[in-house]
């Protein structure tokens, strides 16, 4: 079974008084495509990292783990001090998986 990630990079800026319904940043979305671009980050985002794999050694191999990392990274690349992403934020974005 092969899985498809839909990522739209050309997103606009919208404006609005609450910064958390904003759109996504250029920045923020090749941030996103820089971590889906690591085999085992796409594995999580996806479900793949965890079937047919028994739990070792304390593993989090879920979807939700994943988004952590996701937000993690795109703070880590974007700096951008106005705005922090958090899980929500990562999972809130469009990964059709």
């Amino acid at each position: 079974m092969q899985t498809t990630v839909h990522l739209c990079v050309g997103t606009l800026e919208l404006k609005s008084a609450d910064p958390a319904k904003r759109g996504t940043s250029r920045a923020e979305s090749l941030a996103m495509l820089e971590f889906l671009r690591i085999a085992d980050n796409f594995a999580l985002m996806t479900g793949q990292a965890s079937k047919g794999k028994s739990m070792k050694g304390g593993q989090r191999l879920t979807k939700t783990y994943g988004h952590a990392l996701m937000a993690d990274y795109v703070n880590m690349v974007v700096h951008d001090s106005t705005r922090t992403w958090t899980t929500q934020d990562a999972k809130s974005r469009k990964l059709n998986a």
